[in-house]
């Protein structure tokens, strides 16, 4: 219960709320039964633990379904931090480079400075290329699968019964 309550603390209210939201739960569902010390569904705990980027334990919410390996290795950073912070808030992508205003991190990001003032404050920026390229999370290429080829095309020929 101590990593959800900890990732909990780490968001505004209405980041509470969404966060419960995309769980399909809501927050004083989540808030009663950390204060009850209830046990949460198997379901729930995975989505959980999906929804926090790997920040809220599947072990320490259910161990009864999700054992602790014995060889524990720890989620790095690196895994975790770009799923995180592509939920950054602008408040925080401003703070995170020390900027006081809008326009140096429109000028950082290669954006006009109405489109980035026009981002709320506490919600999640946009994830647009040139933001996720800042955040460090790498796009993915586009995979273009090559149309299977027969080896034996050229060998078949029309055959007509008579």
């Amino acid at each position: 219960m101590e990593t959800l309550r900890t990732y909990l603390s780490t968001l505004s209210p209405p980041q509470q709320a969404q966060y419960a939201a995309r769980a399909r739960t809501s927050i004083g569902y989540l808030r009663k039964a950390l204060s009850k010390g209830q046990r949460f569904d198997g379901g729930l705990v995975r989505l959980l633990h999906v929804e926090s980027g790997g920040a809220v334990s599947l072990h320490e919410l259910r161990p009864d379904i999700w054992p602790e390996p014995e060889d524990v290795v720890q989620t790095p950073r690196a895994v975790i931090g770009p799923l995180v912070d592509s939920r950054m808030s602008k408040r925080a992508l401003r703070a995170k480079f020390g900027f006081k205003t809008d326009a140096p991190l429109a000028k950082l990001l290669r954006l006009p400075v109405e489109q980035v003032e026009a981002w709320p404050e506490e919600q999640s920026v946009p994830a647009l290329p040139q933001v996720l390229r800042l955040l460090g999370v790498q796009e993915e290429p586009p995979t273009t699968e090559a149309a299977p080829s027969d080896p034996d095309a050229d060998r078949i020929i029309n055959v007509e019964a008579a």
